[in-house]
């Protein structure tokens, strides 16, 4: 995989393409979009429970999911939440459409929100959020620093913040989907700093593969 720069705030995997199959991970769109969701929602299962653990969900949470695709992690956190609400962004609409259907009851309890629109353009309030959280979606953002500026922006202060990154396979074939490398997870440490976040740690984790969680507060 190769390096990136983080030149406007683009710390991205240069192996993630926008355009045919690989791009809908990004951004799924038609048919092919709702096979993508289902393939998600297998393949990350693990890591939103993982999610679910480091956040500490407590009842009267007021979370973000950023990129939250079928929706799968969203539920999970809805579980947990009775007392406060989930919150979402997504700029697929298919995926808003699946996490839709996924989240009908909790939606209509009124615990679940889901939106669509890019991580730069956050449409919710400042200082709403107490957590807010990505898996695997990161990579995807368009502006990384705008979409990190934002969920700062919505979260309280103090407020926690949460990136699941997948690191690099030794494997490295059309088949295995791309991951960060050690000096790209710096660049995210680094970018974090750069737009106001505190208290950033590292831990790695095991889930089917290696993944790291950076954590950073408001």
């Amino acid at each position: 995989m190769d390096r990136v720069g983080t030149a406007s705030g683009r710390v991205q995997l240069a192996s993630c393409e926008r355009s045919g199959w690989r791009g809908q991970f990004g951004h799924p769109t038609g048919l092919l979009g709702r096979l993508v969701g289902r393939l998600m929602a297998r393949k990350n299962a693990g890591q939103n429970g993982v999610a679910v653990e480091m956040l500490d969900v407590q009842p009267a949470d007021r979370i973000l999911e950023i990129g939250f695709g079928p929706g799968t992690a969203i539920e999970l956190m809805a579980r947990q939440v009775t007392n406060g609400f989930v919150v979402g962004a997504d700029p697929s609409d298919v995926m808003v459409r699946m996490a839709t259907a996924r989240n009908a009851r909790a939606i209509r309890a009124g615990r679940v929100e889901l939106r669509l629109a890019e991580a730069s353009a956050l449409p919710f309030e400042d200082g709403r959020l107490t957590k807010a959280f990505e898996v695997n979606s990161l990579h995807h953002w368009a502006n990384p620093e705008a979409g990190l500026r934002e969920v700062r922006r919505v979260l309280c202060d103090g407020g926690l913040l949460l990136l699941c990154l997948r690191m690099r396979h030794p494997t490295r074939t059309w088949m295995v989907a791309p991951g960060y490398t050690a000096e790209e997870i710096e660049r995210v440490r680094a970018l974090l700093a750069r737009v106001g976040f505190q208290n950033i740690r590292t831990e790695v984790r095991q889930v089917g593969r290696r993944i790291t969680c950076l954590l950073a507060n408001r």
